[in-house]
């Protein structure tokens, strides 16, 4: 197996001769390369491989223009998805292969969270790494995305206006099929920290996106993230969630809600039109920071989940904020990040997939929240109503 992917990488280098040259070499070749005991590949087909890729990756970096996702953002999109089935096919890349049809079963009740056996998950992924504070420092002796391989890294983004770049990489451990990392500016050794400039790329490549199953999330330190460089989650999740049917209230201005005292948990919820200018955007995305950091200063993890309405031509941005702060994940046990957080519930055993009850996920979600919205809401009416109030330099005491 480690000669099969010597081979491809080799490959991956060498994308930079002409494709006519590599059209001769595919005539020439009758070589079949063995990895393992059960997968033949024909050395055609892997120059054929480096001829898609290469055709998706310039061969020389070339001449940075201004990043316009209203007009790039879903060839990005149909790029990745590509790739990413591509590179799922190598043997060994991934630390293990997704089963395109995987036992799944909706829970009986009002709210319609939906569980999905991933046993290899639990056994195969690295291990997270501990994540102390919600202001942590940058460690590179531990895992981050600059010791990923290459064949990881599918593609490039870069952002003129930000003199900065976006990688898109493989999740090894998918949750679902197209899990991909969005890393900004990996060579700045950013924390698991949202910035300005990340969020406002993850909302604009999903305000221009045509394809309601593709979901954007965040864990914060302190809320299921497991490498401590900065990184959201690229999934790909057809079922209708919980998320998706819940009924919004007004809490702040004309976009900034929460949920409605019928749910059974809370979030806040950020909510851009189709009709929004670039300017609002800003706006909307500035306010959103200005949340995030808040909660980062006062010790109050996180999730994000950005997702087109299916109602209406809207992007939605859910916050969820909670008042216990896990330091560790239990890989067999049902934990909470942001997947769990809207009504998606990956599993590690057939046992829990057939146990699990919707009672149990709502305690399990109330109990980590705690009363921390109280003063989250709060804060979300002083960011948009604007207003002076010395509290609100303070830090909070939960």
């Amino acid at each position: 197996m480690s000669s099969f992917l010597r081979t491809a990488r080799q490959i991956f280098r060498r994308n930079r001769f002409a494709s006519h040259s590599l059209s001769k070499n595919l005539k020439k070749s009758t070589v079949k390369i063995i990895a393992g005991n059960r997968h033949f590949y024909s050395l055609a087909t892997l120059l054929q491989f480096a001829v898609v890729v290469g055709a998706m990756e310039p061969k020389k970096r070339p001449k940075k223009v201004s990043m316009s996702l209203e007009s790039k953002a879903q060839h990005y999109l149909n790029a990745l998805k590509v790739r990413w089935m591509q590179l799922h096919e190598i043997p060994g890349l991934f630390a293990y292969q997704l089963q395109e049809s995987r036992q799944g079963r909706k829970l009986p009740g009002k709210y319609g969270f939906y569980v999905e056996l991933n046993a290899e998950r639990s056994l195969k992924r690295r291990v997270p790494q501990p994540i102390e504070s919600l202001s942590p420092t940058f460690k590179p002796q531990q895992f981050n995305f600059n010791k990923v391989d290459a064949l990881e890294v599918m593609m490039t983004i870069d952002k003129e206006k930000d003199k900065a770049e976006v990688q898109m990489i493989i999740n090894k451990s998918p949750l679902t099929k197209y899990h991909t990392l969005i890393c900004p500016d990996v060579k700045n050794n950013l924390v698991q920290r949202a910035t300005l400039s990340a969020l406002s790329f993850c909302v604009n490549f999903m305000r221009n996106i045509d394809d309601g199953a593709v979901r954007l999330g965040y864990n914060s330190p302190g809320a299921l993230a497991s490498v401590n460089h900065l990184h959201f989650h690229i999934v790909h999740i057809p079922h209708d969630l919980y998320i998706d049917n819940v009924e919004l209230q007004p809490l702040a201005g004309d976009y900034v809600y929460r949920l409605s005292p019928e749910s059974p948990t809370e979030a806040i919820c950020y909510v851009i039109t189709a009709r929004d200018t670039e300017r609002v955007v800003r706006e909307k995305v500035a306010s959103l920071h200005r949340l995030t950091e808040w909660l980062c200063d006062n010790h109050l993890p996180h999730n994000l989940f950005i997702t087109h309405s299916h109602h209406s031509d809207d992007l939605r941005v859910f916050v969820f904020v909670r008042a216990k702060y896990c330091v560790t994940k239990d890989l067999t046990a049902f934990n909470v990040g942001f997947c769990e957080m809207v009504g998606f519930l990956p599993l590690s055993d057939a046992e829990k997939l057939q146990s699990m009850t919707e009672q149990t996920v709502v305690e399990r979600i109330q109990d980590i929240t705690g009363n921390a919205y109280e003063s989250a809401y709060e804060k979300v009416k002083h960011i948009i109503n604007g207003g002076v109030d010395a509290a609100w330099f303070q830090s909070l005491v939960i």
